[in-house]
């Protein structure tokens, strides 16, 4: 299932999203040409994802995920201007903390959180998997999940926080 926060309403017939001034990075946190989206609302939005991601955690018993294909897309030196910049706004990892990661590594859901955070902020990329579950962040603030049908409890709460859940 892909879970965004982009309305079914502005896609045509191919599914192709028509709305190109919506936001798709924190990069574009004040842009004009993105609606200039604040941090507040950038940061609302991200809050959603993670609690998606530990709504249907909750409701499949999954304590923990691993990581594959891991990626990490900054060097220690962007790490002072990222934070000058607002995009470690509210982060507690580091550099250090990201080089702490590791292929097959388990992420227990206290440490989610963040862990989402770092891959829809750029920081890093991974898949996180487990027997019963996959996800996986794409470009443009794409998410995709593959796992058993979601109880419509769980979609309906993932989708009261803005989002959208197409099976």
């Amino acid at each position: 299932m892909r879970i965004t926060k982009y309305n079914p309403a502005n896609r045509d017939d191919r599914g192709a999203y028509l709305d190109a001034s919506e936001w798709t990075s924190i990069s574009n946190i004040g842009r004009v040409a993105y609606n200039s989206p604040t941090y507040a609302a950038y940061k609302a939005t991200e809050d959603a994802y993670v609690n998606a991601i530990l709504l249907i955690l909750a409701e499949k018993g999954i304590g923990s995920l691993k990581i594959t294909g891991l990626e990490r897309h900054t060097r220690e030196a962007d790490f002072s201007r990222l934070k000058r910049g607002g995009t470690l706004q509210d982060l507690t990892f580091g550099f250090a903390e990201t080089q702490h990661l590791r292929e097959g590594a388990s992420i227990s859901v206290a440490e989610m959180p963040e862990i989402i955070r770092l891959i829809l902020r750029e920081i890093i990329w991974m898949i996180l998997l487990s027997d019963e579950i996959r996800v996986e962040f794409g470009y443009d603030y794409y998410m995709y999940v593959t796992c058993e049908k979601l109880q419509p409890a769980t979609v309906e709460q993932i989708e009261r926080t803005g989002l959208f859940v197409d099976n």
